[in-house]
Formats: C-alpha cells, sequence, structure tokens
C-alpha cells in the first residue's frame, strides 16, 4: 500500500525540525546529488553527526512515512540516501537546505 505524501508534523513543528536539519547540513553537509528517485547526502563522519542522523531518520520516519532514508558509510564519510515517490521530489529537495 502506497503511504500518501505529506506530513504529518504543525506548523511549528515543521518549523523547529526544518531548522534542525538546515544546522546540521551547515555542520556537516559535504556533497550533495540527485539521483533517480531523490538524493544522496554526504556528511562528515563522527559519532556525534551519525547519532544526529539515526535520530534524524527515526524522526522523520514518524512524520513522514513516503520517504525511505538509508544511512551508510562510504570510506570515511557518511552517505545518507533519501528516495520516495515522484510526489515527494520537492519535499526531499528541502530536506538539510
Amino acid at each position: 500500500m502506497d503511504q500518501p505524501v505529506a506530513c504529518t508534523l504543525t506548523p511549528d513543528a515543521f518549523r523547529n525540525r526544518t531548522g534542525a536539519l538546515a544546522a546540521l547540513s551547515a555542520r556537516a553537509l559535504l556533497t550533495r546529488e540527485q539521483t533517480a528517485d531523490g538524493e544522496r547526502l554526504t556528511f562528515i563522519d563522527s559519532p556525534v553527526i551519525e547519532q544526529e542522523l539515526r535520530d534524524v531518520i527515526a524522526a522523520e520516519a514518524a512524520c513522514c512515512a513516503f520517504l525511505d532514508l538509508d544511512l551508510y558509510r562510504d570510506g570515511e564519510r557518511l552517505v545518507l540516501d533519501v528516495t520516495g515517490p515522484a510526489d515527494a521530489q520537492p519535499i526531499i529537495a528541502e530536506l538539510f537546505a
């Protein structure tokens, strides 16, 4: 069953979340590239950043079930693949902006 492309956060919670993602991006995002189904983001590899990304994945799973977030290590970088249906591409583009 397909998930509806809709975030369940309140407007205030959405602003707080996007602000936190932007701050994490400013501190640790190295590269960002589009993929066929979303984006691939690479971050500096540190235990603190890894935990923050894992927290993001858990939080996004609760409010945006239509997104798939996959975190893995590639060499000395953390890679976060964010994918979703075609209707979700604008939302994916806004993450970590």
